[in-house]
């Protein structure tokens, strides 16, 4: 089997239908979804016996916050593989190839969404983000002034409401920096049952204050239609406030909110009585592609220097020594002889360090880092992780 770049998206229809299990109602959908992803630039990959697509994976590159500063971030979805070639190490080819494409592209991380867990740690992936689903009705909704806020519904944002996003993603959480392409593909309907896909822009005296996007589903079960919020950023309270009463205002059209959020998302001063339901999920799992890469990235942590030895079975070129120092803010990495390294670390606990979501001690405490020697307890800040950029 070998690897290469996939030069006919069609190659990929047949393989993805068939291993999610897509209803046949959705293979246009499908296949106008493909069409969309290499117009704007997204990257296919596959793995071939042969003629034979074997595995596939699709890359959207990205530019997304990691800690406090903004890196290309390789997103990986669509990974799935001829059912008779399971087992045979056409993922495992077709993962290794795509690291090593990214690592080529300039990489430094990549992130997915993983159907098992398991499955993705076997290459170097860990647990990154998790959130909250919140399910409440319009109507519950207390009764806020918007004052001089305005509400505009729009099929796609207009420029003064894309840079006011990027402004605000560049500070928050592990948001997307979204560009015109990010934006078309956030805001088309993908499955039968998406009616639609809409933003919001919210204006203060004409200047963009906050914004919402959202989808209108069909629950075939119920035979009911809700709404899904993942987007929902505003510059202050008093927006925030106007968006939950625009938010109440439809209310004649779905009985149901399914708002995504933060883990400190919280909801309770805007509803008259508790959410119909609250789940924690959890999201994404990160991946560093190329740790020196990383070196510069600044980082809101106590200063801390720690000698490392990395091990990663799928992308040498991170395998060895590195002095990892953290001063005034800023992430330093320099390669050093393993022999003096006080941790023995693998590549996913390091990048869920790196990421925020866990400390360096508390990977030692679970024993995903080994001591070597002289370790006094030094430790990595962790920070609050939060990606709602699906994919």
């Amino acid at each position: 089997m070998i690897f290469k770049e996939i030069s006919d998206y069609r190659e990929m229809i047949e393989v993805s239908a068939l291993a999610f299990s897509f209803e046949k109602r959705d293979r246009d959908e499908l296949e106008e979804l493909f069409e969309q992803l290499v117009e704007g630039g997204r990257l296919l990959y596959g793995t071939y016996d042969g003629e034979t697509l074997v595995a596939g994976c699709v890359v959207y590159p990205y530019r997304m916050r990691l800690r406090e500063s903004a890196v290309t971030m390789g997103g990986i979805a669509l990974v799935c593989s001829r059912q008779d070639y399971r087992g045979k190490g056409g993922v495992r080819l077709l993962l290794s190839g795509t690291l090593e494409s990214m690592r080529d592209l300039g990489y430094p991380v990549s992130v997915l969404y993983p159907f098992q867990r398991d499955f993705y740690r076997k290459y170097g992936w860990e647990v990154f983000d998790r959130w909250q689903l919140i399910k409440f009705s319009p109507s519950s909704i207390r009764d806020f002034d918007s004052g001089d806020i305005d509400a505009r519904d729009m099929a796609f944002p207009d420029e003064e409401s894309i840079e006011f996003y990027r402004r605000y993603a560049s500070s928050s959480y592990n948001y997307v920096l979204r560009n015109q392409t990010d934006w078309r593909d956030r805001l088309s309907p993908v499955w039968s049952s998406q009616v639609a896909k809409r933003v919001v822009r919210f204006t203060r005296q004409s200047e963009v204050v906050g914004l919402m996007d959202y989808s209108i589903n069909l629950d075939r079960k119920e035979g009911s239609y809700f709404h899904s919020i993942l987007t929902f950023v505003s510059k202050d309270e008093k927006v925030r406030q106007a968006m939950f009463s625009y938010i109440k205002s439809l209310s004649h059209q779905v009985n149901k909110i399914h708002l995504f959020g933060p883990m400190n998302c919280e909801i309770w001063p805007y509803l008259y009585d508790k959410p119909d339901e609250c789940q924690l999920r959890e999201g994404s799992m990160i991946r560093i592609v190329d740790i020196m890469k990383l070196d510069g990235l600044m980082l809101d942590s106590p200063d801390v220097k720690i000698a490392l030895k990395i091990e990663d079975a799928q992308c040498p070129w991170n395998v060895g020594g590195i002095m990892l120092e953290i001063r005034d803010g800023v992430l330093n990495l320099t390669k050093i002889p393993e022999e003096e390294a006080q941790l023995e670390i693998e590549i996913g606990a390091i990048s869920t360090v790196i990421g925020g979501r866990e400390s360096l001690r508390r990977m030692v405490e679970l024993k995903m880092a080994r001591i070597l020697k002289d370790y006094n307890g030094e430790d990595i800040q962790k920070c609050d992780v939060f990606m709602n950029e699906p994919f």
